[in-house]
Order: C-alpha cells, then sequence, then structure tokens
C-alpha cells in the first residue's frame, strides 16, 4: 500500500520518475526574468511623443462626445445616399420607358403620372445630400 499525496494524484505526478520530478524547469522564474529585462529599458527611456510646449485645451467629456456623437449621426447615412444617388438614374430611366408603354397602350394620363412620379424622384434624390447637408448646418447652429 503507498500513501500519495492528492495534489500528486490529481497531476498525475505520481505516475512518474523521482528524477523526472527533480528536472522540472521552473517556468515561474523565466517569465520573470524576461519580464524584467524588456520592463528596465521601457521605464527608464525617455518618452518618444512627449509634448513640450503644447497647452492642453480643457473640454469636459460631454462636449468630446456630443461632437462625436454629431460627426458620427452626421455620417451615418452616407453610404446608403452615395448608392440611393448612383442608383436613381437607371431606375428612373427604366420606369419611364415603362411609362411610355402606357402610351403606347392607350393609357394616357397613368403615362403622364408615371413619366412625372419618375422625374421628380430622381431630382429629390439627386438633391438629397444637399438637404442632408443643409439640415446638419441647421443643427450646428444651434
Amino acid at each position: 500500500m503507498q500513501t500519495i499525496a492528492f495534489n500528486d494524484f490529481m497531476s498525475g505526478s505520481y505516475k512518474k520518475e523521482k528524477k523526472e520530478v527533480k528536472n522540472k524547469v521552473n517556468v515561474g522564474k523565466i517569465v520573470r526574468r524576461i519580464g524584467t529585462s524588456i520592463a528596465i529599458p521601457l521605464v527608464m527611456a525617455k518618452p518618444a511623443f512627449a509634448a513640450s510646449n503644447v497647452e492642453a485645451v480643457p473640454a469636459s467629456a460631454k462636449e468630446w462626445m456630443g461632437e462625436q456623437t454629431i460627426s458620427a449621426l452626421a455620417h451615418a447615412l452616407d453610404p446608403l445616399v452615395d448608392v440611393l444617388v448612383a442608383l436613381s438614374f437607371p431606375i428612373a430611366s427604366v420606369i419611364i420607358v415603362g411609362g411610355c408603354f402606357f402610351f403606347m397602350l392607350g393609357n394616357s394620363e397613368k403615362a403622364w403620372s408615371t413619366i412625372q412620379n419618375a422625374g421628380l424622384g430622381y431630382v429629390l434624390i439627386q438633391i438629397s445630400p444637399l438637404i442632408l447637408n443643409v439640415l446638419k448646418q441647421i443643427g450646428g447652429a444651434i
């Protein structure tokens, strides 16, 4: 009958020979030596990007967050607006051609209505970046 310590039993080290346990490398010492050799030059070095004659501009977190939030919200829809502006001409062209088919079929009221709506939609989509910029400037002025 052999008595084995609980830690040895759980780690499985009781199965190894005693020589292997003695030759075990202390990883903690190696990590400390490497960490110290790296940290000493960093602690002793001069800061590379230290500002010498620059005055700090006092700004509260609320002001900074407000500017960042407004900037993010102002440009959040830019990709969507760019896609709409790029697609507006081909889509309006197809709808106008469809309106011309209504002329050929004898339904002139529906033809004029379709062509008018397509033209108005195209113009509004093309000036939507201008409208968004005006709204942004109004919001910034308030």
